[in-house]
């Protein structure tokens, strides 16, 4: 135990190296505002809901009123599981989310590499197989799905069907269901995959060995079990799929299916193979390029592998007869109606489509596994599959392994080939299926038995170190790492006091907003009609895409809505859209202001929709109600907090020698200094103070800050911080409160 224990912090310590200073910015950093906010609500979410109301886990708060939206999406409560401790010692939620990555990274590792030494019995080898599956360049790629980073549970679940297969005791049938309910808990996508690549692994051991009635019954009896624990976190995707339509249509789907030149592309995130392919080659998630060092390994296994010296016994069946001919004849059938229906769409058959050849496609390949798994054409062997196996140099793991690689590799082409595509068609819940690219790590756990098996068939000793060397330059990543504000606001306090709710903050047609909106729920878990995901109900869409009328009132009054809660700066250019249908509900009676909250740079506008919340005057703040004035007249209004602009430079602004960073700081409390923090704040530099007129009068409130702009110009990018860093501005006020502006990305040569 101690040494697994040693193992595990040993991989988990490379994680920390790997993705510095993410441990040292455990709290703000992020790959970037999207997903990663999207991921972090969830797992605090769940760990909320498993800690409060576990029986209503899935009646998420966004959406309103929308059914189950925690299944718009991964529900990650395998994730949530390993995270509850640190939720109860009251971590923060996005420090929970990066601790769920390094954890991810780690058990990915660690998990791989009990599956190599269950193929190979060799603990360094393992270690480097391992290695290579847990820091593989496409997890980096994948930094915005914690889930996709948390796939340690599939070469678990590997080993322990190859554990089992060994010794079908009662106690290896139950690390074989724990480990299918840890990861059907843990990711949807690598459930289905999972669930497919472990069910024609067991067809593969019934091939190859005989096994007597119990050991059959107690393999599916485990998987029976874990299958039934997992049906309730099941049943909502199906409830969901129903009532709203959620699925992926085939051009959706096809976008996100690999091609072979994508299996040659790394993520730009690796430093060594990243900058090798031209921009136009990269698509998205489908750069699945495991590196050449897995390559090589697996290669060595095949080829250094000695042969089995000592004779076999022949198995049952060898030397008798041929195959039946009517399954030969079947076969070639199916290979003239597969080739028919791949170069053209106009035949169609009432039994037979032929435009879908997968359908066929399919049925020519179990066909063809039956055939040879009764006997081998007499022109390649007198065996069978089963003779094959027992025959072979390579030990039955690496078989299982192979077939594992067969189907990562086909599941990943999706569209392009007919195993996805059958599935997609013809079992629904792969109709989900939005990235078949992902079965690629379906491909990367069967790599892992074959790469230890490679390292162990190099017997020199100098070679151990050299690999690892030469792993570590292979997986090495370049990761620029974005700082969110995590401060909750004062309305969002506000919100967790009183649960003032359902209500809608707005706007809610900006999609990066939305994200914010999701990190602002952690701190209150309040019914919010706004929400981004996988998915989304009809009535999210119609507002989302609806411009603000009185058809929004209605809509909002008709499902129950209680507040509107309008943050104006982030409508841009809309603003005045949004004042004049403030103004008119104003008017009309149905919208009535409650109180503002400092927030930004123009603050956070509460109102209540008076046809559903009657009560809303216990709520009101009556000296607020002369700022509504000047805010629904275009004027800017008092904030009692310190709040500034950034003006140069940009949001992923390019800049070539020398950065000018300017812009302007407000404070009640005067403003002290002004900080550039350059790369994750490791440069730092002072920024001079200046008089600016025109921000005075458009403020006049803050006598204390007679200066309110700051600039400076830094000549040169710093040595050590990269092309791609980020910019973020520091404001101390006469108090020493520190206040952070926006995080801004760049790209600085």
């Amino acid at each position: 135990m101690l040494r697994e224990l040693a193992l595990f912090a040993f991989f988990l310590l490379v994680a920390i190296v790997l993705t510095w200073p993410l441990a040292t910015n455990l709290t703000t950093a992020v790959s970037d505002l999207g997903d990663p906010l999207l991921n972090t609500w969830i797992l605090d979410w769940d760990c909320y809901a498993l800690t409060h109301t576990p029986l209503h886990l899935f009646d998420a708060p966004i959406f309103y009123p929308a059914k189950f939206p925690l299944a718009y999406s991964e529900h990650l409560v395998g994730i949530a599981l390993l995270c509850l401790p640190f939720y109860a010692l009251g971590f923060a939620p996005l420090t929970i989310y990066n601790i769920a990555i390094l954890l991810g990274f780690a058990l990915s590792a660690y998990g791989a590499s009990v599956l190599a030494r269950v193929a190979t019995n060799r603990f360094v080898p393992s270690i480097l197989a391992g290695f290579l599956f847990g820091f593989v360049p496409y997890r980096f790629g994948q930094l915005p799905h914690v889930q996709v980073i948390s796939s340690g549970w599939l070469p678990l679940l590997l080993a322990a069907l190859l554990v089992y297969r060994r010794s079908p005791t009662r106690l290896h049938a139950t690390l074989l269901a724990g480990a299918f309910v840890m990861n059907g808990l843990t990711n949807i996508y690598f459930f289905l995959f999972g669930s497919v690549a472990i069910v024609l692994t067991i067809a593969l051991i019934a091939i190859a060995n005989s096994h007597d009635a119990r050991f059959w019954w107690r393999l599916a009896g485990a998987l029976v079990v874990a299958s039934l624990v997992l049906l309730p976190f099941l049943i909502p995707y199906k409830i969901v799929s129903s009532e709203y339509g959620m699925k992926r249509g085939e051009e959706e789907s096809l976008g996100a299916s690999a091609t072979w030149n994508d299996w040659l592309i790394a993520p730009k995130e690796n430093a060594f193979y990243g900058r090798i392919a031209d921009e136009e080659q990269r698509h998205g998630e489908r750069q699945l390029f495991p590196g050449a060092l897995v390559l090589f390994l697996t290669a060595s296994a095949w080829l250094l592998t000695p042969l089995t010296l000592h004779p076999l016994p022949a198995p049952r069946g060898e030397g008798r007869g041929e195959g039946p001919r009517w399954l030969d004849a079947l076969i070639i059938a199916l290979a003239f109606v597969t080739y028919i229906g791949a170069v053209t769409k106009e035949i169609h058959l009432p039994w037979l489509d032929f435009s879908r050849a997968y359908v066929p496609a399919t049925l020519l390949v179990i066909c063809i596994v039956i055939r040879l798994a009764i006997r081998f054409p007499r022109a390649i062997s007198d065996g069978n599959l089963r003779t094959a196996v027992s025959r072979s140099r390579f030990p039955f793991e690496l078989w299982a392994a192979a077939l594992w690689i067969v189907i990562g590799v086909l599941g990943s082409l999706g569209m392009h080939a007919f195993f996805h595509n059958f599935l997609f068609h013809q079992i629904q819940p792969f109709h989900a299926i939005r990235v078949p690219a992902r079965w690629a790590m379906i491909a990367y756990t069967g790599l892992v038995p074959w790469s230890a098996a490679g390292a162990a068939s190099l017997r020199r000793r100098w070679i151990v170190p050299l690999l690892f060397a030469i792993a570590l330059v292979e997986v090495w990543p370049r990761i620029r790492w974005e700082h969110a504000l995590v401060e909750p606001a004062p309305v969002d306090r506000w919100l967790a006091q009183t649960h003032a709710g359902p209500l809608i903050e707005l706007p809610i047609n900006r999609l990066n907003v939305l994200y914010l909106y999701l990190l602002r729920a952690t701190t209150h878990h309040v019914p919010i009609f706004d929400g981004i995901s996988g998915f989304e109900p009809p009535l999210h869409y119609v507002l989302r895409e609806q411009p603000l009328t009185d058809a929004t009132f209605l809509l909002l009054e008709r499902n129950g809505c209680r507040f509107v809660l309008i943050r104006l700066e982030w409508f841009g250019w809309q603003a005045p859209q949004a004042i004049a249908w403030m103004r008119k509900g104003i008017a009309d009676g149905r919208l009535a202001f409650v109180r503002r909250f400092d927030g930004g740079i123009a603050g956070d506008w509460l109102f209540a929709l008076t046809r559903v919340e009657k009560n809303w005057r216990r709520f009101h703040v009556a000296s607020d109600d002369a700022q509504l004035g000047r805010m629904l007249g275009g004027q800017n209004t008092y904030t009692d907090a310190t709040f500034g602009q950034l003006y140069q430079p940009k949001h992923m602004s390019e800049i070539a020698g020398a950065m000018v960073v300017s812009g302007w700081a407000l404070s009640p409390h005067g403003v002290r200094q002004i900080n550039v923090l350059i790369d994750n704040a490791r440069v730092r530099v002072s920024a001079g103070l200046f008089a600016r007129e025109d921000v005075t009068r458009a403020y006049p409130w803050y006598p204390q800050t007679p200066r309110p702009a700051f600039a400076v110009t830094i000549p040169q990018r710093p040595k050590g911080v990269p092309e791609e860093t980020d910019v973020q501005i520091e404001i101390i006020d006469g108090t020493g409160k520190r206040t952070l502006l926006p995080d801004v990305l760049i790209t600085w040569k």
